[in-house]
């Protein structure tokens, strides 16, 4: 079940996007910033503008060095925006606190996917297989650690991670039919060229 912090996280994350497409990026007040950060503070996170929540979820880091959450949650707001350079440092800085926060292992290794055009890296391909074996219910990472050795032309070795990876979903046809579906889609489409770095 979902902890309160990760629901009022969760929350901000959602209004900001959605605030995004509906106000843009509204100009803040000028004002002192102490003022202007109680403010935002003490406001419903729904009618926050993104730049506003950047700054709550910026405050609530400050108040909780050593959790990941609050730094997760700006690499997503950050990466929504354009920004992936600095997501990818949110999130490393969200595994600085916590190197088993699963969540920014899969974003991280989303991003760096991205870079490579869809080529799953090897250092992708580690954070996937990391977060798979911290919970072996993230059947999309662990199908990405699988599609790494597939893309690399080690097929059998795919085979064998997306296998296991299948025999660890427990009584979930959905996550067994998803993850075949990705292996079909995977192994029927030709395999991108990218130099792995």
């Amino acid at each position: 079940m979902m902890s309160q912090d990760k629901l009022i996280f969760a929350v901000i994350f959602a209004a900001a996007l959605g605030l995004y497409f509906w106000r843009g990026q509204p100009r803040m007040a000028e004002q002192p910033f102490s003022e202007r950060a109680a403010e935002i503070a003490a406001a419903d996170p729904n009618t926050l503008a993104p730049d506003e929540l950047l700054t709550r979820l910026q405050s609530l880091a400050s108040s909780r060095p050593t959790d990941p959450e609050p730094h997760y949650f700006i690499g997503n707001l950050l990466r929504s925006n354009g920004r992936s350079e600095d997501a990818i440092r949110a999130y490393q800085s969200a595994l600085r606190r916590d190197d088993r926060h699963v969540a920014s292992l899969i974003a991280l290794g989303d991003l760096r996917t991205n870079e490579q055009s869809g080529v799953v890296s090897e250092n992708a391909a580690r954070l996937y297989e990391r977060a798979w074996r911290l919970d072996n219910q993230q059947t999309r990472a662990g199908f990405l650690a699988g599609l790494a050795a597939y893309q690399d032309g080690r097929e059998d070795e795919a085979s064998a991670i997306w296998e296991t990876v299948e025999t660890a979903i427990v009584n979930d046809d959905f996550a067994r039919e998803g993850l075949q579906a990705m292996i079909q889609q995977a192994t029927q489409s030709p395999v991108p060229s990218t130099d792995r770095p």
